[in-house]
């Protein structure tokens, strides 16, 4: 029996099949019209959420218009929902809570056209439909600090004074916290993140707040450092991916050419996809943190990256740092052991 697609499963869902299947969930239509449905935000809210979730009835696709800004079926719908849970499930097990399973699934293959599929949608939608990201007065940010005093933490951590300044990194003192500023690739300011320094803060990273508006900012639309690194990575046509801002600076810290940019999580969208075309990139590195302290671990997390760096083979030559010595401490970056070990991770990159 051959093999089918996760396209063709969902375009043989019904529109209420879907609604029956979100409704298991509490979920329920917010408005229904010939071309959409239009839900709460329940990828990404665990409860309530906005009525920007858009499930388009001829792609038979959901189109976050908030925090997640992509587009997905759903099956991933579910994986996001399950995750909220804090339960991990594979695109097989959304399958069968969706009661598709009765055909084999081709699921990498699948993938991998899928997603070609969905990047052409997204960049249609992004040139025509999409709004352009909020760009926030500049000014703003000169209500913080410069405190080199404030910033012991990091400078401990090996990141420099220097690469601080370049990525305007200042100080709240109001909220004892960090300041990270994110700007896309022209130099305008898209929102301002803080790592909050308070033991018993209620979260370590979290969007500031300014005039009673939030300087938050779509991460899916967003690579941090594109700004200041854009001219080495059009040079280098590679980039190499982190997780968060400060790996970046401490990339910068360590080499004349800085080629990192940070996806904030393991999300990787069209958009990021788009932004590293547009620059020319032909090659991609995925440095993910080390979630595993076992080789058991490793090895289910290296399935994990592995998924996410075949989404970026159709377009770039695509590797991924694994620690199979375990030499990393959990949750670190591959460059928080400094600049030997990381690059012993470089030369026994896996490539895709």
């Amino acid at each position: 029996m051959p093999s089918k697609t996760l396209r063709e499963l969902r375009e043989e869902m019904t529109d209420e099949r879907v609604k029956e299947i979100l409704g298991q969930f509490n979920v329920e239509p917010r408005q229904e019209n010939e071309n959409f449905i239009v839900f709460p935000t329940c990828c990404h809210n665990l409860e309530g959420g906005s009525p920007k979730l858009y499930y388009y009835k001829n792609t038979h696709l959901f189109r976050c218009y908030t925090e997640c800004d992509e587009l997905f079926d759903i099956f991933h719908l579910l994986v996001k929902m399950e995750k909220l849970r804090g339960k991990e499930i594979t695109l097989h097990d959304a399958v069968i809570l969706c009661d598709c399973d009765d055909e084999p699934v081709d699921y990498y293959t699948s993938q991998i056209e899928d997603f070609k599929y969905i990047n052409e949608l997204m960049s249609v939608v992004t040139v025509d439909k999409l709004p352009a990201l909020k760009a926030y007065d500049k000014s703003l940010l000169s209500r913080y600090t410069w405190d080199e005093e404030a910033f012991t933490p990091w400078l401990e951590e090996g990141i420099s004074l220097e690469q601080m300044k370049l990525f305007d990194v200042k100080y709240d003192p109001v909220n004892n916290c960090i300041v990270i500023p994110n700007y896309d690739i022209k130099g305008n300011l898209i929102g301002v993140r803080g790592r909050f320094l308070d033991p018993d803060a209620p979260a370590k990273y979290a969007p500031l707040w300014y005039n009673n508006i939030c300087l938050s900012y779509p991460t899916g639309r967003s690579l941090y450092g594109i700004y200041q690194n854009q001219d080495a990575i059009r040079r280098k046509r590679t980039v190499m991916i982190f997780e968060g801002e400060k790996s970046v600076m401490k990339y910068g810290g360590f080499y004349k050419d800085n080629i990192a940019l940070a996806t904030l999580g393991k999300n990787m969208t069209a958009s990021h996809i788009k932004e590293m075309l547009d620059l020319g990139v032909t090659r991609v590195i995925l440095g993910y943190d080390a979630d595993y302290e076992t080789t058991e671990q490793m090895l289910a997390k290296r399935e994990e990256y592995r998924k996410i760096a075949k989404i970026l083979v159709p377009y770039f030559a695509t590797s991924i740092l694994i620690d199979y010595d375990l030499g990393m401490k959990y949750k670190d970056s591959p460059i928080d052991e400094g600049k030997e070990y990381f690059e012993k991770l470089l030369s026994q990159r896996e490539d895709m």
